[in-house]
């Protein structure tokens, strides 16, 4: 039995912490990356940032072992958000006020935002906000870094120097978050997970009361409800998913984006190209199977390079392939230019709205389960423009969904020229609607 001591030393908190399943797991994972991924009100930045961080910075978790003056990071997007979230409603919560040696240095006492906290066992927990950048990042070996939902700048960069900070001491991270926003880099990780991480699932649904959890099922309930369908199972379950201003909102890497194989010799294939010198020309490789499934095999993508060098590269990617069709969607000077260098063009239907309406028809899943749109997982910046093809915001003129965002929908652009160039028979022109 503890003594009073003991409690006031540890804190009542973590004493009287109860994980749900995914949470334990999460806690007893000796990886040296992390990843917390879970819907919102699971419990995540509690156990993440309350019991994980406070725990290992007093010397107690009860699955790693905290080195002597161990240096520990904790980092939200905002200095506000580091305020609110990590001091005042976790740490504060988690880590005993005589754990903490005075003076506690501030980055705004105003406020009541901590910069840093010594502690009374020599450990110190330093606070950074994202928002900071990489530069402040880098600098100094550290023993575990611990962050609460997705970097909003610069994630890749900051991720490779926090990886480099905790290089030197052999330290570990923890990062908790719903991972609303569309991070390619982040998605492949977490779906091809390297031998140093591992992944858990916090499902808001564990946390009902008829669940053993501690929120009411019909407080649950009306959350979920005020929730769009195509992010539901992000705030649910942490998954990776559609979003708010999506124009492709079924798109979902899980689904539809598989692994390379050899194309059949017997399906059609086709090209689509999208003309750029300062954006990127992008020209896509597509196949259709006997059952009209579309299948994007290949992909080229380069900015400020001239049409010699880009009817080059198709030229070497496409090899002996023969294709039914190659659009193009630029003027006939440079249709005309691309065919003198060997790769003849047709021009593509522009049809925005219903050019997106056959790539949603081809994304949806159908009855056999499956989707009639795959993407190869090498075709990289297609399923990186896919998932965050968006609508363009709306002002006093004009609705919010009257056209795509014209930014990085280079291959977006070839989809559509494809997909609607084969099945457009099925859909009025845009005159016609007119």
């Amino acid at each position: 039995m503890l003594t009073d001591r003991q409690i006031r030393n540890i804190g009542r908190a973590i004493l009287l912490y109860r994980p749900r399943p995914a949470m334990r797991a999460f806690h007893a994972s000796g990886a040296k990356n992390r990843w917390l991924c879970g819907g919102n009100r699971s419990g995540k930045s509690e156990g993440n940032i309350g019991y994980d961080l406070c725990s290992f910075a007093l010397g107690v978790h009860p699955h790693r072992r905290t080195p002597k003056n161990a240096t520990i990071w904790a980092a939200a997007n905002t200095w506000p958000l580091v305020g609110k979230l990590l001091w005042n409603e976790k740490i504060k919560t988690y880590l005993p006020m005589s754990q903490i040696r005075p003076p506690i240095i501030w980055h705004n006492k105003a406020d009541e935002i901590p910069a840093e906290l010594r502690l009374v066992n020599g450990n110190r927990i330093e606070f950074k906000a994202y928002e900071q950048g990489r530069k402040a990042f880098e600098g100094r070996a550290i023993d575990a870094f611990y962050g609460d939902e997705q970097c909003k700048s610069d994630s890749e960069g900051i991720w490779t120097e926090i990886q480099a900070r905790l290089m030197d001491k052999n330290g570990f991270s923890a990062q908790s978050m719903t991972p609303i926003i569309p991070q390619l880099w982040l998605e492949e990780r977490i779906s091809a997970l390297p031998e140093t991480d591992e992944v858990f699932y916090a499902d808001l649904n564990d946390n009902r009361k008829s669940r053993g959890g501690y929120i009411d099922d019909a407080e649950i309930d009306s959350l979920i409800a005020q929730w769009p369908v195509e992010i539901q199972e992000t705030r649910i379950k942490g998954y990776f998913a559609s979003f708010i201003g999506a124009v492709y909102k079924t798109f979902n890497r899980r689904i539809h984006v598989i692994e390379p194989f050899e194309i059949p010799a017997d399906w059609p294939r086709y090209r689509a190209i999208d003309f750029g010198y300062n954006n990127p020309f992008a020209c896509l490789w597509l196949a259709r199977d006997k059952d009209r499934r579309w299948y994007v095999y290949a992909e080229h993508y380069q900015a400020r390079e001239t049409l010699a060098y880009h009817a080059e590269r198709i030229k070497q990617i496409s090899g002996k392939e023969r294709y039914r069709c190659t659009w193009a969607d630029h003027d006939a000077q440079d249709c005309r230019e691309l065919k003198e260098q060997g790769v003849a063009t047709t021009p593509a239907k522009k049809g925005v709205h219903l050019g997106i309406e056959a790539v949603q028809s081809a994304l949806k899943v159908q009855g056999d389960g499956r989707p009639r749109l795959f993407i190869f997982k090498n075709c990289r910046n297609t399923v990186k423009e896919v998932a965050g093809y968006k609508w363009a915001e709306g002002t006093e003129t004009r609705d919010a969904k009257d056209e795509p965002m014209k930014v990085n929908d280079h291959t977006c652009d070839c989809l559509r020229y494809a997909v609607y160039g084969v099945e457009g028979k099925f859909y009025f022109s845009e005159s016609d609607l007119s």
